[in-house]
This record gives C-alpha cells, structure tokens and sequence, in this order.
C-alpha cells in the first residue's frame, strides 16, 4: 500500500453505523441495511423535491427558473430510480403495513 493510501486509511472510521431502526413512529421490521438506505433516501429525496418546489416558486430570474427546473428533474429521476427499487425488494409493502 501506498504512503498515500495508509495516510488517506488513516481518516476513514473503523466502525459502521448502525442501521436505523425506527422511522416516523413504525419500526423498519426485518429490513437490512440496504432497505434501510433506500427508505432513508427516499425520504431525503421528497425532502428535496419540497425545498426545491419552495424555492422555484420564490425566485423570478430566468436562469434561476431553468436551474430550478433542472434540478426538480434530476431529482424526480433519482426518486423514480430508488422508488423501483424499494418496489422491487418489496419495502413499500414492508413499511407501510
């Protein structure tokens, strides 16, 4: 290994986080660490869909409306994408039981 790569090792942490275990009140019931990013980015990604609307709707510059615009569509991408993939591993019927 590289004196880089040792000094760069040095800064990561030796530990992983714990998965969540609770979400707004329901427990997240046999769901692994991975269903447990997904939920979590999903509710990340509507936080930003919001924040994102919030915003477009206060700003009048051309520009800015075409940055806003843009960004909603990468975002509704992004939520479309994890939104399939919560479907596929069954965690919308899972959660929301």
């Amino acid at each position: 290994m590289s004196a880089a790569l040792q000094e760069f090792d040095e800064y990561i942490p030796k530990h992983k986080p714990k998965a969540r275990t609770k979400r707004k009140g329901r427990e997240m019931r046999g769901l692994c660490k991975d269903d447990v990013f997904i939920v979590t980015t999903l509710e990340k990604l509507q936080k930003a869909l919001e924040n994102a609307h919030h915003a477009l709707d206060n700003v009048t510059d051309p520009d800015l409306i075409d940055s806003y615009v843009f960004e909603l569509n990468a975002i509704n991408m992004r939520y479309k994408v994890y939104l399939q993939m919560s479907k596929e591993r069954g965690i919308v019927s899972a959660m929301f039981k």
